[in-house]
């Protein structure tokens, strides 16, 4: 078979659009928008950067996102209890989140496909 015959046998590209690191930081800040509400506080988390990141072991994405929220002990609370949080994302890893001062808002490890590995 010649490479021509090949290349019209081989099966069609994937038409189904796989999650773009866009993707994961709209769900990462929903998910994070409804934890702060089980926790008493409204707040608006807007998606700032997602950037890939990997080590030896596991790959994911840095993502910061925006916060805005009216400040109240609720959202002290939220937010000094959030890097100890266990915050379900079905296969997904939340390995760290931090607090950052300026501008305001959340810098967030997220492995991907952690049950997996």
């Amino acid at each position: 078979m010649t490479v021509h015959a090949r290349i019209e046998r081989a099966p069609s590209p994937r038409t189904t659009s796989s999650r773009r690191p866009a993707d994961r930081g709209e769900r990462l800040a929903r998910t994070l928008v409804a934890h702060a509400a089980r926790a008493g506080c409204a707040v608006r988390l807007t998606v700032a950067m997602v950037e890939p990141w990997c080590s030896a072991t596991f790959s994911g994405s840095v993502i910061v996102l925006t916060l805005d929220a009216m400040p109240g002990p609720a959202l002290t609370r939220w937010l000094a209890a959030l890097p100890e949080a266990d915050i379900p994302l079905g296969r997904d890893l939340i390995a760290d989140i931090a607090l950052e001062t300026e501008p305001r808002g959340l810098r967030v490890l997220l492995c991907l496909d952690a049950a997996n590995g």
